[in-house]
């Protein structure tokens, strides 16, 4: 019987010894913390103007966005209320909601009412669409998506559009309907 309480008594100093030595629970504030902390982007600017220039050191084009995050080094960037001016033979503003950049590539991919603007020789043109891919280095704009386009008096619709910023040329892909005035 003596060995009995002896040995119940080396088990409950043992226990109490071994949980002195744990580590204290976290509470729920310094999870709640560290889940906020995880959740954060790696990188953020706000407020963004980000030039890009040529060799010849003159500006090819200009991205601002009220929100640029960057998750890690090594992903992609996400733009918030952005706009993209594009200064060639002709000047090319973009304006979307949202903007994708893949941090390998010299592509930007606009969603959510897209607005471009430009003109096509001198005539001031307006392009409305969902989303829109644009190739920074081709300087071209592509989508599958429907399209609106007023330029003067006359107006356009179809289901995508590609063209090229550099030689200002304009094709529509399918369905196209239009509506032109003097």
């Amino acid at each position: 019987m003596r060995r009995a309480w002896l040995l119940l008594l080396f088990a409950v100093a043992l226990g109490l010894w071994l949980w002195q030595l744990s580590p204290p629970p976290e509470s729920t504030e310094t999870t709640a913390a560290a889940t906020r902390r995880n959740a954060e982007p790696g990188y953020v600017a706000i407020g963004a103007d980000l030039l890009d220039t040529g060799a010849d050191g003159q500006p090819q084009f200009r991205l601002r966005a009220a929100r640029i995050d960057q998750a890690t080094p090594t992903s992609d960037l996400t733009l918030s209320d952005m706009e993209f001016q594009h200064q060639g033979r002709s000047v090319w503003t973009l304006s979307a909601q949202h903007g994708l950049m893949p941090l390998a590539s010299e592509q930007l991919q606009l969603a959510g009412d897209v607005h471009a603007s430009g003109t096509l020789g001198a005539t001031p043109i307006s392009i409305r669409t969902e989303s829109l891919d644009v190739d920074l280095q081709q300087q071209k704009l592509d989508t599958r998506a429907a399209v609106s386009i007023d330029w003067g008096n006359n107006r356009l619709s179809a289901n995508g559009l590609h063209a090229d910023m550099k030689s200002d040329s304009l094709r529509l892909e399918s369905h196209i309907h239009g509506e032109f005035t003097h």
